[in-house]
């Protein structure tokens, strides 16, 4: 998929645990050792196979070296290096093909900074077999997750009845299953059949908002979507986080400016599908007027959040998608983006 820039290893070993088959696809990108080190440990015991990603340029070897220095299971892990950093959407997407070539019945996403429960998949796969053996159409299936930031149990996008805007489920009130519109990337289980019907990630988006556009797709195809208090995980959103008034004082995660680019950029790149709800459409830009006002009064590096936002919304008008340094120019020429 990639060419010779992708170099693989294969540390194998032995699986005779008869678990599902579940494949994770974890991306990395110049992860922190003991934290990546914490999520592997916490996979090995759970998925048939760990296929890792790495969007670390070539001449760091710390993914590497995490895994050699000592991941005891019997789970095999694969490593497919691709020497530079070509964004979580095109790392997911060379994981999901070696997945799914592999045989893999579910795919299991993952970022570097997530760390599941023990019993996250198991719990996982029962809600799929459960909506399944329902005869719904399973799209994906996320956790409950907890923001090792803030601290801060996120809920779950949910349409509730005769309500005309989506309004947020507590993710501990998703029991034992809540339908939901949109989730997050890490975390979620897919059948792998899901992937033919629906495509893979939009590579143009490079990161950010790469799980909402995929999961509005899914959902105009048909599939439905859920989450689960069953399955748990902790999840690192954003850099630090910060104080915001909104009544009262409130934490809030931050997020780099650079990353606010992408953000920003790419929620516009988003309302312009036609796939995607107005309704929906409507009630972010609610959500995202309150990211503006957050980030415009109360972030620290106030001028500088503010011009890559200002630069982000305008590359999202014009419709400039992939890296950052390479989107004043042709990015979409490379990029795999869904018919």
């Amino acid at each position: 998929m990639i060419g010779a820039a992708a170099v693989q290893a294969s540390i194998d070993r032995p699986d005779g645990t008869g678990r599902p088959d579940v494949r994770a696809v974890v991306v990395s990108y110049l992860p922190d050792p003991a934290k990546f080190s914490r999520l592997l440990h916490s996979l090995v015991h759970q998925v048939k196979e760990i296929v890792i990603v790495d969007n670390t340029p070539a001449a760091d070897e710390r993914v590497a070296e995490t895994i050699a220095g000592g991941i005891d299971a019997s789970t095999p892990i694969r490593l497919i290096r691709l020497g530079d950093n070509l964004g979580i959407a095109a790392a997911l997407n060379v994981g999901v093909e070696a997945a799914i070539v592999a045989g893999a019945k579910y795919v299991l996403l993952s970022d570097q900074d997530s760390v599941p429960a023990s019993s996250m998949v198991d719990e996982l796969l029962r809600v799929v077999r459960e909506r399944q053996a329902a005869g719904d159409r399973v799209g994906c299936v996320g956790p409950t997750y907890v923001d090792e930031v803030s601290g801060q149990t996120f809920g779950f996008q949910v349409q509730e009845p005769g309500r005309l805007f989506y309004s947020v489920r507590d993710g501990d009130r998703a029991d034992p299953w809540v339908e939901v519109i949109t989730g997050i990337t890490s975390g979620s289980l897919i059948p792998s059949e899901v992937f033919a019907e629906v495509g893979v990630m939009r590579e143009d988006y490079f990161i950010d908002y790469v799980d909402t556009e995929w999961c509005h797709r899914a959902r105009a195809a048909g599939f439905r979507l859920f989450g689960t208090s069953r399955a748990r995980m902790v999840h690192h959103l954003g850099d630090d986080s910060f104080p915001v008034w909104y009544g009262r004082w409130r934490p809030f995660s931050a997020y780099s400016p650079l990353r606010l680019y992408y953000r920003f950029r790419n929620f516009i790149l988003l309302m312009k599908c036609t796939y995607v709800p107005w309704k929906w459409k409507v009630r972010a830009s609610w959500y995202w007027l309150g990211n503006l006002y957050a980030y415009a009064l109360f972030s620290p590096r106030r001028l500088q959040n503010i011009r890559f936002i200002a630069r982000g919304l305008a590359d999202g008008v014009l419709g400039r998608g992939g890296r950052i340094d390479r989107a004043r120019g042709s990015t979409l020429d490379s990029a795999r983006t869904p018919s």
